[in-house]
């Protein structure tokens, strides 16, 4: 990649991605372009900019700085190194002339992109008292903003049309009339007043807008006799960029357009010479960041195409017939309200004027999500297909339409599994803050083969990067579970997978690696389970009783130095702990899902005081729930191992076969029912019935019950205000004429 803007960092990041070695040649000592060296920090803070970079660069793209292409070295030096193929992203760096009086006599007349290169490469002086900017693009409002800071006493933009026809971008536009920046519209240059090698002024014409030129926009025409000069000491034009062309007497194969920007097909962005490419600025002229990306996007799909010695040509029609992505969008509700845009944040104006921070501080959470709310999801996929195209089951149907299906069953399994608990909401042991602080899940991730190490057990480096393998571990019993502050009780696997975990470190990494086993007390139930925790020991794993208080990087002897601090007690000692460490495991508790609540009402399950599903009975009815021919199986129910949840599934399987067999449910004869003469149609009912059995009418006005849903608990009747609420077979009249039998039995026979 020559060029390290926009286009060359995504053509270099997307080409490691599938495979390639790649190189970035950059004529600056820092990477960036036009983003590092273009747009000013109050736009684009450098630490962002940055910590992009640095992500590419970790994929492991090599660069090399301080070398410009045609004069350090050649295409021709690029293919004998060995590049199969290499991308210009070389940008357009040259600013156009104005071609007027005085533009050559003053040193105070400086082109915007030398100007803006040298503010955010650490220049901060400002090049005059009274600076006058001539252009309407962004470059230009940039280049106005960043005078402004340096402490210009006054700065006046010029462009030759009208506001309306101004092509930056209407916010930079306004936050620049907020900072105190004038602007003179339909206003011409006409030349620079210099005395002795300094700007004494700027003289101007006034414009009307005439016919639309090759633009679009209309073309201003002089108003004569309308001179009138603006007292400055600086100018700086921004009238648009031009590339580069120094190189062009040693690349003579390199084709460029009229405009003088490298010719290439639009479809592939392959130049005249086959394995070269291009694009961003260098190809269309002054374009924005989005551009350029989408370059690089199109360059990198060709240039594996190219490597891969296929015909370029084919691929170039192909691309050339495919319709264009976001013609078919689904149709707007028509019910939908409209809500007003929410508005960024921005620093004040005293504020902007004295320094580069940052000025757009964008939104809140609370404001992104509302804001987020606001989206009509009328677009769903771009359609890339890029999912179909990497999936090698094809088990993607881009097809497929979202359908409801309506299925008549006869019993139903919930197996909706567990949520593992955050560990980030325990601030003390610096999950999320120090980056080798893992949960279980991670941990068992990155053991796997098919993880992010292939399976090698490593820690992350400063920069991020799994490189290095831990001399020692701490692992952390029951984080989340056996404590009052988040979960009572024990979630019963914890204890076995911290033993397996110490096992694959000393297994993977070496048996000399320093594992601390941290646990309140061990529960080791089930067959082989104590004699796998004895092995454990005798592998040399240390076990601790006690809780860790807290880990902390704060170092109080060499020994901690770049090491994790485990700070603990050991209740059988009696004595306090500090251990550094390289890696900490979290085992976290199982928690119900956060969506139990809503399956629950759904299917008529009532939640456990832990949040699990509730079984009718846990010794005689472990499977069955309060409503009939609904079971439960695995995690959802209670906190289990494998072997426990496979043997619930088996158990929840056979009940439902049997229900299956038999053909029909019998359902309690005695059930609630509601008086439909006396119901008021409060509905109190109806929040209170936990299986979901009563409905309103709203017809009627008054609420029923759902006989094959109904379980006759009489919490309804308890609670009915009007009285309506009945449990069938206990009213009073039915209630005396069992009493009424009863004595005609005992009379009969004589008691």
């Amino acid at each position: 990649m020559v060029g390290s803007g926009p286009a060359g960092l995504t053509v270099a990041y997307y080409a490691r991605l599938k495979g390639f070695q790649v190189t970035i040649f950059e004529a600056l000592d820092e990477l960036g372009g036009m983003l590092r060296v273009g747009i000013p920090d109050y736009r684009l803070p450098p630490k962002i900019l940055d910590k992009e970079i640095n992500h590419i660069l970790r994929r492991g793209v090599e660069t090399r700085t301080g070398v410009r292409f045609g004069t350090d070295f050649t295409l021709d030096d690029l293919k004998a190194e060995g590049f199969s193929a290499v991308f210009l992203g070389i940008g357009a760096h040259e600013s156009l002339n104005l071609r007027l009086t005085g533009e050559q006599d003053a040193a105070a007349v400086i082109d915007a992109v030398r100007f803006l290169r040298e503010i955010n490469l650490g220049e901060r002086s400002s090049p005059g008292n009274k600076v006058v900017v001539i252009g309407g693009g962004n470059v230009a409002i940039d280049t106005a903003r960043v005078t402004k800071r340096l402490g210009a006493e006054s700065v006046t933009v010029v462009y030759r049309r009208s506001q309306n026809e101004m092509p930056a971008y209407a916010e930079e536009i306004d936050g620049a009339k907020e900072e105190g920046i004038a602007f003179l519209t339909l206003t011409a240059p006409n030349r620079i007043l210099t005395e002795q090698g300094k700007v004494t002024g700027f003289e101007c014409l006034k414009t009307r807008l005439g016919p639309p030129d090759a633009s679009g926009r209309r073309r201003p025409v002089p108003v004569e006799g309308s001179e009138f000069v603006i007292d400055c000491d600086a100018v700086i034009p921004a009238i648009g960029q031009r590339i580069d062309k120094s190189w062009i007497d040693r690349e003579p194969h390199l084709q460029l357009t009229k405009g003088d920007t490298i010719q290439v097909n639009p479809h592939t962005m392959q130049t005249s010479i086959p394995h070269v490419f291009a694009g961003g600025d260098a190809v269309t002229g002054q374009a924005s960041v989005i551009e350029a990306v989408a370059a690089g996007h199109r360059a990198v799909e060709a240039m594996q195409r190219f490597i891969d010695k296929e015909d370029l040509s084919h691929y170039a029609d192909e691309v050339a017939e495919e319709e264009s992505p976001g013609q078919s969008w689904q149709e707007i509700p028509e019910d939908i309200a409209p809500e007003a845009r929410v508005a960024s944040q921005h620093r004040g104006i005293e504020q902007r004027i004295v320094s580069f921070e940052e000025v757009d501080l964008s939104f809140s959470e609370a404001e992104a999500q509302k804001e987020g709310r606001r989206c009509l999801n009328c677009g769903i996929c771009s359609e890339c297909m890029e999912c179909v195209r990497v999936c090698e089951p094809n088990a993607v149907d881009h097809y497929m339409k979202l359908e409801e299906i309506e299925v008549k069953v006869g019993s139903i399994i919930l197996a909706t599994g567990y949520d593992t608990f955050d560990p980030g909401r325990m601030k003390q042991y610096g999950y999320g803050t120090y980056s080798n602080v893992f949960s279980s899940l991670e941990f068992e991730r990155l053991s796997n083969a098919t993880g992010p190490t292939g399976g090698n057990i490593l820690i992350r480096d400063e920069k991020g990067e799994f490189t290095r393998i831990p001399e020692s571990v701490a692992i952390l019993h029951c984080v989340g579970s056996r404590d009052v502050n988040y979960h009572e009780y024990c979630s019963r696997v914890c204890c076995m997978y911290a033993l397996k975990y110490t096992h694959l470190i000393k297994e993977k990494v070496g048996h000399d690696t320093k594992i601390y086993d941290f646990y309140i007390d061990q529960r080791c139930f089930g067959k082989g389970y104590e004699e796998f925790y004895r092995r454990c020991q005798e592998e040399g794993t240390t076990f601790i009783r006690g809780k860790v208080a807290e880990i902390t990087d704060q170092t109080n002897h060499s020994e901690e130095e770049g090491k994790l601090v485990a700070i603990a007690e050991d209740t059988l000692l009696g004595a306090k702990l500090r251990i550094p460490v390289d890696m900490v495991v979290l085992c976290v508790a199982m928690e119900a899902r956060q969506d139990a609540v809503e399956v629950g009402r759904i299917f008529g399950v009532i939640l456990g005081a832990d949040g699990f599903f509730l079984e009718e009975h846990p010794k005689l009815g472990p499977l069955n729930t309060a409503t009939e021919g609904v079971f439960l199986a695995g995690a959802c129910q209670s906190p289990k191992d494998i072997p426990d949840a496979v043997a619930q599934a088996s158990g929840a399987a056979s009940k439902a076969l049997s229900l299956v067999a038999r053909g029909k449910v019998t359902v309690p004869s005695a059930i609630s029912w509601i008086d439909p003469d006396i119901c008021a149609g409060c509905q109190t009912c109806i929040g209170l019935c936990a299986y979901s059995a009563i409905e309103f009418d709203e017809r009627r006005g008054v609420s029923l019950v759902n006989e094959a849903l109904c379980k006759g608990c009489g919490s309804c009747s308890a609670f009915c205000p009007s009285g309506a609420a009945q449990v069938r077979h206990f009213n009073p009249k039915q209630l005396f004429a069992e009493f009424d039998g009863i004595m005609d039995a005992l009379d009969a026979v004589g008691m």
